[in-house]
């Protein structure tokens, strides 16, 4: 509760500006252990890292959500000072990759003046990024300019939002690290692009505020999403045919998610032309400030959830006005789960079969370039067609068979979307869980996507729960929250 009321207390007061930026910077060392999710019932070796993050207001330190990510022991030094002080994290944003963590010793932020926060910057601007990159452990600092600002994907969640890319350098060990222009924060160094030199993301102060906001009521919401996809109008026989008047302009909806903000007032064929008082391009993109054009999902994402935004679009030849509210996330929207962190993954056993709802967590198991390796019809709908529908909220997947003499002709099943439970269509999870728990017959059957059918006794398969789960050295059957 205290970290709350600190919390509350930073949003609600200004950021005071700090004269000598040095003393600001902190050194974070994070001790981690990630869940498996091959083998959902474990996780992976313990291992050390280290990142950068600054002082602000109220002794509060911010930066990466990545920097402490699953993390069991976190310590953190200032600069100009050998100890190292056990931290904690206050909040933290997954979606934005931003966090807040604290020491509870006061005395560590003792001679310390907090930095402030900036506006969004230029382009071509000059840039000072602070932080403790690898290769030392004393600060570092790079420089160089503002690249461009727009709407681009964030590596740790996977979710698009507004960046700032410059072309200062960003090592491993600069993540959290404060991007400088004026003595003020523009933004929090994020990520590369390893491929070319010199491209760097930091995370700029509107989504900075956007989070601090966010996390007024102790309480964290998330980034919302309108649930909609959409297709670009690039075509002036498109236009004519679908009643648009100027050339180029506006975007025609494709896609619905199940029980989205967009699916209350949008219908597919609507053509959006303005949202939130900005004209969309029929490239998809709206004016961020003169000269300057990003995705019009930024003017959803810079919204907090329960905030309403107003919509024009053309139906039928109409041309008229609707509201949405922003009442969901990506995540409340998605079939396949974005990654998901700091939390243990569900998994559900039953006659040694393993199953799981389908994730970005377990796709990775294929490795990192999984979008290659992985079997085509468990990466496509996450590349391609994301939306729940009302028929299917989670996909879930028979990931492998435990050998035993219950599943005996199944060993070779692997990585197979369950569709039906004794002829009932699979909606979630939590539902196929339920279907089979449900002790009303005695055998259960189930239909998978590649047409085979696993039919197994359900008193024998209960019966050798116990055996199974010894002979794998697993604890539990089942995690479901």
């Amino acid at each position: 509760m205290k970290h709350w009321m600190i919390l509350l207390t930073l949003l609600l007061t200004t950021l005071s500006i700090g004269g000598n930026i040095d003393q600001a910077m902190v050194k974070i060392y994070t001790n981690s252990v990630a869940y498996n999710y091959y083998l959902p019932w474990s996780t992976d070796a313990p291992m050390e890292s280290s990142g950068s993050g600054c002082v602000v207001r109220e002794n509060m330190i911010l930066t990466n959500a990545h920097v402490v990510t699953n993390e069991t022991y976190l310590q953190v030094r200032k600069e100009g000072d050998p100890r190292k002080y056990q931290a904690f994290v206050v909040a933290i944003s997954h979606e934005a990759d931003l966090a807040l963590i604290t020491v509870e010793d006061e005395s560590f932020f003792r001679g310390i003046d907090p930095l402030e926060l900036g506006e969004l910057p230029q382009a071509r601007e000059e840039v000072t990024v602070y932080g403790y990159p690898m290769g030392g452990d004393a600060l570092s600092t790079t420089q160089g300019v503002i690249s461009r600002i727009e709407s681009s994907r964030y590596a740790h969640s996977g979710l698009s939002l507004l960046t700032v890319q410059i072309d200062a350098a960003i090592n491993p060990g600069n993540s959290g690290g404060p991007a400088i222009i004026d003595n003020k924060i523009i933004g929090v160094a994020m990520q590369t692009i390893t491929q070319a030199d010199n491209i760097g993301y930091v995370i700029p102060v509107p989504v900075i505020e956007h989070f601090f906001e966010d996390m007024e009521d102790g309480s964290y919401n998330g980034f919302p999403s309108a649930g909609f996809s959409y297709q670009t109008i690039r075509n002036d026989a498109f236009s004519t045919r679908f009643g648009i008047e100027q050339e180029q302009t506006g975007v025609m909806v494709t896609k619905l998610a199940f029980d989205s903000p967009a699916g209350e007032v949008l219908v597919i064929g609507d053509i959006l032309m303005v949202i939130d008082g900005k004209s969309v391009a029929g490239d998809g993109t709206v004016e961020l400030r003169s000269g300057s054009r990003t995705r019009l999902d930024y003017m959803v994402n810079r919204r907090q959830i329960g905030e309403t935004i107003p919509l024009e679009i053309i139906r039928d030849g109409v041309q008229q006005s609707v509201e949405m509210t922003l009442n969901t996330t990506l995540h409340d929207l998605s079939v396949v789960h974005n990654k998901i962190y700091d939390t243990p993954p569900k998994y559900f056993i039953f006659g040694g079969a393993v199953f799981m709802p389908l994730s970005l967590n377990y796709l990775e198991s294929w490795g990192w370039d999984w979008y290659l390796n992985a079997v085509d019809y468990l990466s496509y709908p996450f590349l391609f067609d994301n939306w729940r529908t009302e028929a299917r909220e989670e996909i879930v997947v028979l990931t492998f068979m435990l050998p035993a003499e219950v599943n005996t002709g199944y060993e070779s099943l692997q990585n197979e979307i369950i569709e039906t439970v004794n002829e009932m269509p699979v909606r979630n999870f939590s539902q196929f869980v339920e279907l089979v728990d449900d002790g009303s017959v005695q055998f259960l059957e189930l239909t998978t996507n590649l047409g085979n059918i696993i039919v197994l006794d359900r008193e024998e398969a209960i019966a050798a729960n116990g055996e199974i789960m010894s002979r794998y050295s697993i604890y539990r059957d089942r995690v479901l929250q």
